[in-house]
């Protein structure tokens, strides 16, 4: 049995069809042949088969055993809400704003023409005259520029030594720090003779600070040593010069600081089913009041971003209607130190009536699906981080930023004429022979702001093809909400509606084996007027059969 609407007609409609009356009278219990064949016994009789009384909470709950798997919430404002949270909806690293590729190599040369091929006097070291050239560190974007990063490195150097005495030559970093120490250098022994000799310095923990700060991020790298005497006093050279070829090796950056450009990263697309059951089965114009989308963000990136966003609910017609966000989403605050940074700062971004068309994407209904795309821009509208008074960008290795999606829509909304369908399959009615009239009898006290006409009922067999309509044109009225959308309860009246079944409807009874019942709801007062739905609201029921039977048959 389909049971996807749990809302008062339905309820009312289940027992009716039901109960029937194999639960009243059973002519195969009673022995008719001791009856006087003169009598003709009709008896009439009005026999309560159902009652009950339902928070419409407990109507619209979808019962779901996980608390993460259910749609359908009671909120602390009493409402009840239709909601849906996806963790890590996107997520982005510093890899995608930060990164550094392959570095290029550089080389330089010593001239040695002053040493010839043969022996020359050599009683004392020789200084080489310092040579200072530059290097640039070479980022994923071209407009990247740095003021500050600090990083884990290497360099390699590749040096040949024309010649037959062993060099020592100097290396310094002019603009690197570690632990304090600017500017940082070190030695290195070239054996006499070496050709492409290797060596490799470990510079974990550097810190280089941008002088000059230009989207090259040009550092500088100086060069000197010594040629050391030996015993001989002599000094023999192949006529080549002294080669260092050098390259900065495996960049992983700790932090960066400066301007990392106007970039824009791609987060991606999906799809998002809301997996509300009910809304398949409606068709009609309502509107929900409040309905938002939050986007619930952690944030370790010094950057100010802005976040576009591409929704699409389609339902399950194939309609669409887009999202339609008249602007990117952009956070009030985010980290602007390194503590920051590592601490990370929680914000919400917000997508509502006054942003977008979300009332007219959840209106649809998205009963299918709601696809979704976005994408990042990094310092949007032109942001400098470079100029004075502008905080500067800043970013560590381990940086990211995560959004987790919150949909809340609350059942606060208007409704006019929504066409509502549910089927009872596998019904099975004895003796329906027997009956001579029929009619069901409903009573309602109903505290729900919900207007229901129960339009027609169709008798089906089992191949769908109906037997018989029904046409009630029975109504169980709203109650009454004040001004603020709430029931008023003094409004709460008893009504009486009587359904009465036609002799080819009785007839139809025995070969009925689906029922599919259609109605018209609107929100109080046809769907003018904003109403609240609270998971205190109640409806009262009594569902009574009157029926006269021909026992003789």
């Amino acid at each position: 049995m389909k049971r996807k609407i749990r809302i008062p007609f339905y309820l009312v409609l289940f027992c009716f069809l039901t109960l029937p009356f194999k639960s009243c009278v059973d002519s195969d219990d009673y022995d008719f042949d001791k009856l006087s064949e003169k009598v003709d016994w009709q008896p009439n009789f009005v026999a309560p088969v159902g009652y009950g009384e339902y928070s419409l909470w407990y109507l619209l709950n979808q019962h779901e055993a996980a608390d993460e798997d259910q749609t359908i919430v009671l909120g602390e404002d009493g409402l009840i809400h239709i909601k849906y949270t996806e963790e890590d909806i996107f997520t982005y690293d510093a890899s995608e704003v930060l990164d550094f590729p392959e570095q290029d190599p550089y080389s330089l040369s010593f001239k040695m023409s002053a040493y010839p091929k043969f022996s020359i006097p050599f009683s004392s070291d020789v200084n080489l005259t310092t040579k200072t050239v530059a290097f640039d560190i070479k980022a994923n974007e071209t407009d990247i520029i740095l003021t500050k990063l600090k990083l884990d490195t290497k360099i390699n150097f590749i040096v040949s030594n024309p010649l037959d005495k062993e060099i020592t030559l100097n290396v310094t970093l002019n603009e690197g720090r570690i632990d304090g120490e600017n500017p940082i250098s070190k030695n290195f022994d070239i054996a006499p003779s070496a050709t492409n000799k290797t060596f490799e310095w470990d510079l974990t923990g550097m810190e280089f600070t941008f002088s000059d700060p230009t989207p090259n991020n040009t550092l500088t790298i100086s060069f000197g040593g010594t040629i050391n005497k030996d015993a001989s006093n002599r000094i023999m050279s192949n006529g080549n010069d002294l080669d260092i070829s050098y390259q900065f090796e495996e960049l992983h950056f700790v932090l960066a600081e400066g301007d990392f450009g106007d970039q824009t990263i791609d987060l991606g697309s999906g799809d998002i089913d809301l997996d509300v059951d009910f809304w398949d089965d409606i068709d009609g114009n309502f509107m929900f009041g409040n309905p938002k989308i939050s986007l619930i963000m952690e944030n370790g990136v010094g950057v100010p971003f802005a976040l576009s966003v591409d929704m699409t609910g389609i339902n399950s017609d194939g309609d669409s209607q887009d999202l339609n966000l008249l602007e990117p989403l952009t956070l009030e605050k985010y980290p602007t130190t390194e503590q920051e940074i590592i601490d990370k700062i929680k914000g919400t971004m917000t997508v509502d009536k006054e942003n977008s068309d979300i009332v007219a994407l959840m209106s649809l209904p998205p009963s299918d699906k709601i696809t979704y795309s976005g994408n990042v821009i990094i310092n949007p509208n032109d942001y400098d981080p470079l100029a004075a008074g502008n905080n500067i960008n800043i970013i560590s290795g381990s940086s990211s930023i995560s959004a987790d999606l919150d949909i809340d829509i609350p059942l606060n909304f208007t409704a006019d004429n929504l066409s509502i369908s549910d089927t009872i399959d596998e019904v099975d009615i004895d003796d329906a022979e027997k009956i001579i009239k029929a009619s069901i009898i409903i009573t309602t006290e109903n505290g729900l702001p919900l207007d229901a006409t129960i339009e027609y009922i169709y008798l089906t067999d089992a191949a769908y093809n109906v037997l018989s309509t029904i046409s009630s044109e029975s109504i169980i009225n709203a109650a009454a909400v004040d001004s603020n959308g709430d029931v008023d309860l003094s409004s709460i009246k008893e009504v009486v509606n009587e359904i009465e079944l036609t002799a080819e409807q009785i007839k139809s009874l025995n070969d009925t084996e689906n029922i599919i019942v259609k109605a018209a709801v609107s929100t109080y007062d046809k769907g003018t007027q904003t109403v609240k739905f609270k998971g205190s609201d109640k409806l009262k029921f009594t569902i009574s059969v009157s029926a006269q039977l021909d026992l003789s048959k």
